[in-house]
């Protein structure tokens, strides 16, 4: 006696799962408005508002204290407009789709960067000429009277004095065993016209050329 043996084939289904929690992103900004379900913060210069609601965290100072106030009030807690506002500096974690705002959370804001240094010849003031006659010398400031009246100047070891014959003296100066001084090259009554720097303290010449010498 044969025997038929029916072969029954079964077709599991497996449904496939939902996706885990949607990836959230994370950006930081200052607040620009907070409204009662939105906040809208500026990042990199560009306003972006998300969308905020009883599932929203909100991180902030006072948050807490604010929270058991509204737990006792039979609220589920806190909105975001009760303890941000303008101004404040925050983080937010949400989700793209819906631009829901997960996490807001309230950081220390951060300084600017300080400035780029200048160039150093952007740091230095510009030079600036002014002719006159000398009214004055010391040791360490030269007087001259232009057409804006007396300006006086301060000279230093650095000041260049140049012109016809200077030099010539000036060595005759240094062989005799002395040291040149503004004093042995310039005189009251020589026109001259002084290069400087406007410090803000003082005006800092750098070279004195005589353009005419007294007469004697």
């Amino acid at each position: 006696m044969k025997r038929l043996i029916t072969l029954l084939t079964c077709t599991v289904l497996v449904a496939s799962s939902p996706a885990l929690a949607q990836a959230t992103k994370t950006v930081k900004g200052s607040v620009t408005n907070v409204g009662a379900n939105t906040i809208t913060v500026a990042v990199a210069g560009k306003d972006m508002t998300f969308n905020v609601d009883v599932k929203t965290t909100v991180v902030a100072r006072g948050a807490g204290t604010k929270a058991k106030a509204a737990e006792a009030a039979g609220k589920t807690g806190p909105g975001v407009a009760d303890v941000l506002k303008a101004g404040d500096a925050v983080e937010v974690v949400y989700h793209e789709a819906g631009m829901h705002a997960d996490t807001v959370r309230g950081i220390a804001s951060v300084p600017p960067p300080p400035p780029a240094p200048k160039a150093a010849e952007d740091q230095k003031t510009k030079a600036a000429t002014e002719s006159g006659v000398v009214s004055a010398v010391s040791g360490t400031t030269l007087t001259i009277k232009g057409k804006a009246g007396e300006t006086t100047f301060t000279v230093d070891s650095k000041t260049v004095v140049s012109g016809t014959g200077l030099g010539t003296a000036g060595r005759k100066i240094t062989d005799a065993g002395g040291k040149p001084t503004l004093g042995e090259f310039l005189h009251s009554g020589d026109s001259v016209s002084v290069t400087y720097h406007d410090t803000g303290v003082a005006k800092m010449a750098t070279n004195v050329r005589v353009t005419k010498k007294a007469l004697k």
